[in-house]
């Protein structure tokens, strides 16, 4: 390994958002340096995937590159938000060792962020993470993605939008039991207000497909079903619940048809 490389600005460094062919072969000389330099990628399985899942990120431009006088020496492999998805996820970074503690990991998440919020996209996760992942993502602000189901791999989590808090005293509420077979006389385990008038913030939480959601109003379920049934609550490449005041006012006006007949 080379000696590393004297601290450089940012602005030393050329974000490229639609990488070649040529900067794949530029990483595929120095990964396998980065691979046995670092201690936590023994597991992560990331030089032994340069022909698999980075070469699809290089040919499907889902990857995200810093040059370094016309060099890739860094690069973030993701899956994008597609049409009608709320979601990305970033599957590897990788920075060349010359290059390390210099933030460019950091940079090119945030890179990326900035980039596909402004197309709509509200969360971002970090799938599969190693210890220096984790630290990584902790320090920008993700969280550790909580798992209904047992798991040995680690994701984490970051809503990019502020949003609702959840409200139990509301006169209408969309509520979310937690379970497909759920007593809907039972506490929920989420409840949120669906009143839009005052509060814009959408609802946005990570819920399970088969879960049992519904409308409580004066104090009485008036309707209730199947999450990824619902009024498309779940937006497609899931699982999380989105309502935004337009999708509350479609669901309340659904509901009231219902209640009429």
């Amino acid at each position: 390994m080379n000696k590393q490389i004297k601290k450089t600005p940012l602005s030393h460094f050329h974000l490229i958002k639609k990488a070649t062919m040529d900067d794949f072969k530029d990483i595929s000389e120095w990964l396998k340096d980065a691979f046995e330099n670092h201690k936590e990628f023994k597991g992560y399985g990331l030089y032994h995937n340069l022909d698999g899942f980075i070469l699809d990120a290089f040919k499907e431009q889902k990857v995200f590159v810093l040059r370094y006088e016309g060099k890739a020496i860094a690069f973030l492999t993701f899956t994008p938000p597609s049409e009608e998805c709320i979601r990305m996820i970033f599957r590897a970074v990788c920075v060349k060792p010359d290059f390390l503690r210099m933030g460019l990991a950091t940079y090119l998440h945030e890179s990326a962020i900035e980039y596909y919020k402004k197309r709509g996209c509200l969360v971002a996760e970090l799938y599969h993470v190693c210890n220096e992942s984790y630290k990584l993502g902790k320090s920008m602000g993700f969280v550790k993605k909580k798992e209904e189901k047992e798991t040995d791999e680690v994701s984490m989590v970051k809503t990019l939008v502020d949003t609702r808090r959840q409200n139990r005293n509301a006169n209408v509420r969309f509520v979310v039991w937690g379970n497909s077979y759920a007593d809907i006389n039972s506490q929920p385990k989420y409840s949120w207000s669906l009143n839009f008038r005052r509060n814009k913030k959408p609802i946005i939480c990570s819920i399970d497909y088969e879960w049992t959601v519904g409308i409580i109003q004066d104090k009485k379920v008036v309707y209730s079903g199947i999450a990824k049934r619902f009024f498309d609550v779940i937006p497609i490449g899931g699982p999380y619940l989105y309502i935004n005041e337009d999708k509350a006012k479609h669901i309340l006006e659904s509901i009231k048809r219902y209640c009429r007949t």
